[in-house]
Order: C-alpha cells, then structure tokens, then sequence
C-alpha cells in the first residue's frame, strides 16, 4: 500500500532554541483557552473558596492529581494527530456495537443538562448580584440564550479569541487576590505533594453544608480535569487547527474520514511511513498539543490554588460559601483585604462573570463537537448531518432539559450536590475510562515505530492511578 509523508513542520519547531523561539510557542496557544475557559467555573468559584474555608491548604493536592487528566488527553490526541483518526472513531469501529461511544453520550444527554441547569442559576445569581435587579432565573435564562447564538452565529476563531480575553480576566482576578493577601509560601507548597491528608470537617461546619468529603474531593476533582466533553471535543478543534498530520489540509474532516475508510478496509494502519526522517517529522508535529495542553495546566492551577488559598486565608465560620449565598461571600476575597483595596471587588465581579458566562458560551460548542465526534461512526444520522445543523439541534435539546432542570434546583435541590454528581462521572469516571481506551489503542492499533515507550506508558497508566485516587477514600 503506499505510504503518505508527514506534512513539514512549523518552521518555529525547527529553529534552534532561544528566548524568541520559546516565547513564540505561546502562539500555540488556542484549544487550551477554550479548555481553560471552560473548566474554571462553578467549581473553581464555588467549591474550590468552600473547601478552603473548612479544610485550609490540606486538599491543594488535588490539583496536583489533575495533572492526570492532561496526560489522558495528550495521549488521544497523540493518536489522532499521529494516524488522522478519532480516537473515538476507533472505539465505535473495534468495540462491540460502539458500547464504550453509546456510554459515553448517555453521560453526556444525562449529565450535561443538569450541568446547564446549575450555570443557568449561578450565573443568573452572579448577574443579579452584579445589577442589583431583576431574577436570578431570567437572568441566567437570557444570558444562557445569547451564547447559544454566539455558538450558532460564531467561527471557532470567535470562540478561541474570547476565551483567551476570559481567561486572561480570571488569571489577572485570581493572582491579584493571593498578592494581596501575602500567605505562606513555605506551609503552602507541601501540601501539593502531600496526596491522600484528608482533613474531618471543623465543628463549626454548618450540618446543611456537610457532603461526605470523598464525594466533594471527587467533585471538586471533576471540575479541575479536562472532562469528557472537551476530551473529545479537543479531537475536533485540532483538526480545525490543522495540527499533526492534518497540518497544510485544505479539508481536514474528509481527510481523517478517508483515512478511517482506509483503515476499516485493510484493518490495520498501513499507510504511515517507515523512514527515519518521516518519524522524526511526526514527533515535531506533536509539539503544538503539547505546548497547548502544558499552558493550559499551568493555567488551571494557578487559578485554582489561588480561590482555594484566598478561601482559607479570608473565608471562614462567617463567610463560608452556602447554598444561600454561593458567590457573594466569596468577594471578601477580593474587597476585604484592606482598606485601599475596594477596587478588587468589581475584578471579582467581572472575573466571576466571564467565569461562568464563558463556561456555557464554550461548553455549547464542546459538547456539541463532542456528541458529534462520538456518534458520527455509530449510526448513520449524525454521520450525515450537517455539523451546524446539528449543533442546533443539541443545543436545543441541552436548553429544553437545562431551563426546566435549572428551576427545579432554584426551587430548593443543592447545587453543590447536584455539581458534585454530575462531574464525578463526566469529569472523573468518563475521563478514566477514555484514557483506558485510548492508551490500548494506542498501543494496539499504531504501528510500532509510533506508540509510545515504557516511560510514556508508565506515565499514562500513573495518570490514570492518580484520577482514581479520591475513589479510594469511598472506602475508608
């Protein structure tokens, strides 16, 4: 059969190394904005200043366990940019009747409804806070609205620019806060090693606030991982930036679809090359996830151990976040550190915003890219729609279930509760058996010169260890 060749390089992944040369790499830097975007949120503003009230600096470890979530995600786009082929597509091919896929998007028709219903009342809150006016619910209800018709207006460049502006504000907004307060460096840092210390709740906990701690640990553990939808997701937006071996094609979609043809009829990749220099080629053209990928992580740390850190050291028995009031107590973060520093308050206001409004805007595409790249391959009615067509469709199945959901937790259920559930299974358990999946693909399905080596093997299984972690404590 013959063999194709790799695309050449960007020609900044072949310069010799220099500070231009390094700093020229944070031109890479797109799917993970919107990856960013999307995972700081609720959990972050919410849980992340809650469990630093009652549990100080002892869960930062957490955020260390997320790094598992990244390498999950590296190691399928590693597939896909290596082969052209989805990994999710492989999974429909080569798993009894796609199960793994239909799995996945009934977490997805489950899940992400519910998700949508507990942004709908944050954001709604976090608005009526900010105007002083109006209900949370119409609020939230009209904002949830305005970005389904971004998605459906907007380009993916649209969609990648704004999130890289709202990030930049919760970057900006969380490292302000933890300046300011000035804590200790020194008592800090251990405990992003320290995994497993799993502190009791103080007595002083409110008994309405009080969730069994391995649940929230693996809530809170959700809301920082790549979840499954962007996981997924992610496999669409590289082929819109032509990254690896879709780089310099003019229609990356049909060609990863006459790729997957090919390999459905010889059952086996063949048409990688053998020659050193083609291989050489391939390595380079898996730099720009990776830089991608890196940015982000350090990105979704740095904001979340800095609500975590500010919740422990401005938050306490007085400005514990509740149910009642989600948000609000969470700007003596910003507006109580000292006298001359009421301007902090209206940067939390505005983070805040762009926190959530950002969540919904790019989970509205996320989740749609993601449905679409999981069940194109297992029935023949998504394969053959239009893909605006049907983000129009799931979008409106995601609002009809949200908006009536939404309402219902405003009405009384917890949204920390609902929170913690939902992304237990879409951000922890979904994760762990996606980076399964994929590692065995990996393995199995590339020809040899390509799959990875012991040390990246061990890396990903250690990844995957390191997500099931919390689960441990269920039983204890």
């Amino acid at each position: 059969m013959e063999k194709i060749n790799f695309p050449e390089p960007h020609d900044i992944l072949t310069e010799k190394p220099s500070l231009k040369k390094y700093l020229r790499y944070f031109l890479f830097f797109g799917p993970g904005a919107i990856l960013v975007s999307m995972t700081i949120g609720q959990g972050q503003l919410i849980m992340g200043p809650q469990i630093g009230a009652w549990a100080g600096y002892t869960l930062l470890w957490l955020i260390t366990l997320n790094i598992g979530s990244y390498i999950i995600a590296y190691v399928g786009c590693r597939f896909t940019l290596l082969s052209g082929i989805s990994t999710v597509d492989i999974f429909a091919l080569k798993l009894r009747k796609g199960w793994l896929n239909w799995l996945f998007m009934i977490l997805v028709l489950i899940f992400v409804p519910l998700f949508a219903a507990t942004i709908i009342n944050t954001l709604g809150q976090t608005i009526c806070w900010i105007a002083g006016a109006g209900h949370p619910l119409f609020w939230g209800i009209s904002f949830s609205l305005f970005a389904v018709i971004l998605v459906l207006m907007g380009r993916y460049k649209l969609l990648e620019y704004t999130q890289a502006f709202f990030v930049a504000v919760l970057g900006i907004g969380a490292v302000a806060s933890v300046i300011a307060i000035k804590p200790d460096i020194l008592e800090i840092i251990p405990n992003f090693f320290l995994i497993g210390n799993v502190p009791s709740y103080p007595e002083w906990m409110p008994s309405s606030e009080i969730k069994p701690i391995p649940l929230v640990m693996l809530g809170y553990l959700g809301t920082l991982s790549i979840t499954l939808i962007p996981l997924v997701g992610y496999l669409g937006w590289i082929k819109v930036k032509r990254w690896g071996i879709f780089k310099d094609k003019e229609n990356p979609d049909e060609y990863s679809k006459k790729l997957f043809n090919l390999f459905k009829k010889e059952k086996e990749i063949k048409y990688l090359p053998d020659e050193p220099e083609e291989i050489k080629k391939s390595r380079l053209l898996l730099k720009p996830i990776l830089i991608d990928l890196g940015i982000a992580f350090i990105l979704v740390s740095i904001i979340s151990a800095s609500y975590m850190i500010a919740g422990s050291a401005i938050l306490g028995e007085e400005n514990i976040p509740t149910e009642k009031e989600l948000l609000t107590n969470q700007v003596e973060i910003f507006s109580s550190l000292k006298k001359d520093a009421q301007w902090l308050k209206p940067l939390y206001q505005i983070s805040l915003f762009f926190a959530l409004f950002g969540t919904i805007y790019a989970g509205f595409e996320a989740v749609s890219r993601m449905f679409y790249e999981t069940g194109k391959n297992i029935g023949n009615k998504i394969g053959k729609m239009d893909y605006k067509k049907f983000t129009l469709l799931f979008t409106l199945y995601i609002i009809a279930t949200g908006i009536p959901l939404s309402i219902w937790i405003f009405l009384g259920k917890s949204v920390i509760l609902v929170l913690s559930i939902t992304l237990l299974f879409i951000g922890v358990i979904g994760v762990v058996m996606y980076g399964v999946g994929s590692i065995y693909i990996t393995q199995k399905i590339l020809p040899e010169k390509y799959r990875m080596g012991k040390f990246g093997v061990f890396l990903v299984i250690a990844g995957i260890i390191l997500m099931l972690i919390p689960f441990l404590f269920l039983f204890t």
